[in-house]
Order: C-alpha cells, then structure tokens, then sequence
C-alpha cells in the first residue's frame, strides 16, 4: 500500500497484540510511525528492534491529554488500539475501566480534532452482548453484557459525536476475537496446559461458547484499509470470518494439529466468567462492501501459524 510510504501515523497500544503487529506492517510500507503506550499491558519488547527504524515509542497513558496532543500534532491516521481489554477486570473494576476506555478515547478525540486526523477506533464485538441475530450485522441493536462492552459502547457515541459535530474523520471496528503468534485468550491457555500435561485439558465453561477468530494477519489488513478508504468514515464495521468455532471444537482442533492421542478434554460448567458471551459470529459484508476487505486466513491455518511459530 504505496498510500502509507512516508505518512505520518500513531498508533495508541502500539506495544499491545494487535498494535505491535500493526506497527511492524506500517514500518515495511514505509510509514513514520509514533507508539503511545504506558506499557499497561504492552511489551516494549514487540517493538523494539523497529525504534529508531521508521518509530519513535512515546511512554504515556492515553489520559494524559497534554501528551496526546503533542504526540499526534503533525500525525495523518491515529489508530486508537489502546484499551482495558479485560471482560472479569471490566466486571470488578469498572470506574478504572471507563477511565481507560471512555476518557482515553476522549482525549484521543480532542487530540484528533486539532490534528485534523482520521481515527480509526478500535471497537469490540461485545458491544452487541448476546445477540438473537446471528450472523450479527451492524443493524443490531448494541446490548451489553460487561461494563466493557458498555464502555466500547461509550467510545463509539463519542466517535460519532466528533464526526457529526466537528467533521472528525472517523472509522470504528467492531472487532471479534484476534488471534496469533503471543496472542492472549483461549488458543495459548489451552497450548500452556497441553504443554505442561498433554494428557489433560481443562475448559472453562461448558465448551458451548463459541467465537468468531480472526487472524491478526486479517484484522491488520482491514485496519489498513479503514485508513486510506475516504468513503469509510462516520461507519462502524464488523471485523470477523463470518466463522464461529465452539471452545469445545478449538480444544479438539489444537489437540488434533498437536497430534495427542488419549487427551481428556473436559469441562468445569457454568459460565467461564461474569460478562463472557455465549455465542460470536459477524456478518462483514458491510466491510467487504466498502472496505474492500475478506479474511483470508482458516481458524485451522491460523492455529497452525501459531503452533508452527517460534511462540509456542
């Protein structure tokens, strides 16, 4: 994408999962890339051998206003990744968590309105709760089951207000659930167990919730695409496979593609946490449509990606 060679781009949560990932993608296409990041729940570690080569890493909370500004001043894009991501710490601590995801959104936005850049938010699936649609399209009525969601929720009302009001350019995505390489979640918590016993596999849950798991591969491309596409602004965007996998299936696919015989794959019950959906699965052809954007990547070639690579 010749569009970013020489651009000017920051990017919130830069040292994050999907961030880093990001990051390491804009410095091959050529542009200056600034990290924000207080290194919350980031590494600096990801993005290290890409200082001084095309980014420059800015230690600082996405609250600090002042910060924010003069990071983004001269900045085109602003991909806003940073976030508490966390549905349980969302459910037992929502005052820090509606700091971190509704007032870092709002100076972010402030920062984005002097600059005159596009911002580019990342939204969550969680926003829809348990939705009866599914696949789920950007239609659905947004329902919240977390204060996390509720606060993606907040940030996208913010998002529109800076679009209506003061002409902000802004892209929101409703991201499903992004895996890879040093990713969290379900995929390494299962690959941890198995390496310590791989004749037990314990499953939070019933095994029944299910998710929409999209490479990070994918999710970088169509944050790429959310930059440069004039007619995507003022629109929210599902970012899914239109795929949903059960817990139980992946537990089954990672032992498969491991090549365990014997595992005993079991289950506590119940919910696996307060706040955990049962069921994801989005319909992007809203993003297809405009973004000119699809997956590309299998649940099965991902976790072989993963397996494969040097994190595991």
């Amino acid at each position: 994408m010749k569009e970013f060679n020489g651009r000017e781009v920051v990017v919130t949560g830069g040292a994050g999962f999907i961030g880093s990932n990001l990051c390491k993608k804009l410095v091959e296409l050529g542009a200056k890339v600034t990290v924000i990041d207080n290194l919350y729940a980031g590494s600096k570690d990801r993005i290290q051998d890409l200082i001084g080569k095309g980014l420059k890493f800015v230690e600082k909370d996405i609250r600090d206003k002042e910060a924010i500004e003069q990071a983004t001043k001269n900045c085109e894009t602003i991909f806003h990744l940073a976030a508490q991501t966390s549905v349980p710490f969302s459910m037992e601590n929502p005052q820090e968590d509606s700091e971190i995801n509704v007032i870092g959104t709002l100076s972010v936005l402030e920062a984005a309105k002097k600059a005159g850049a596009r911002v580019v938010f990342a939204s969550s699936s969680a926003v829809y709760g348990n939705p009866k649609q599914k696949p789920t399209n950007e239609t659905v009525e947004p329902n919240p089951i977390a204060f996390y969601g509720l606060t993606k929720l907040l940030g996208e009302d913010y998002c529109r207000f800076y679009h209506k009001t003061y002409g902000v350019e802004i892209v929101m995505f409703r991201i499903f659930n992004v895996y890879g390489p040093y990713c969290h979640g379900a995929i390494y918590d299962f690959l941890n167990k198995l390496k310590k016993d791989p004749t037990q596999l314990e499953v939070l849950g019933t095994g029944r919730q299910a998710r929409d798991f999209i490479y990070v591969d994918d999710m970088v491309n169509a944050l790429l695409r959310a930059a440069i596409t004039p007619e995507a602004s003022g629109h929210a965007f599902n970012v899914g496979t239109g795929a949903t996998t059960s817990v139980a299936d992946l537990a089954r696919k990672i032992v498969k593609i491991l090549e365990l015989k014997d595992v005993n794959i079991y289950f506590t019950g119940g919910i696996a946490w307060e706040g955990d959906m049962d069921v994801t699965l989005a319909d992007y052809s809203k993003a297809q449509k405009i973004l000119k954007w699809t997956p590309q990547v299998s649940i099965e070639e991902g976790l072989k990606k993963i397996i494969s690579s040097s994190s595991y």
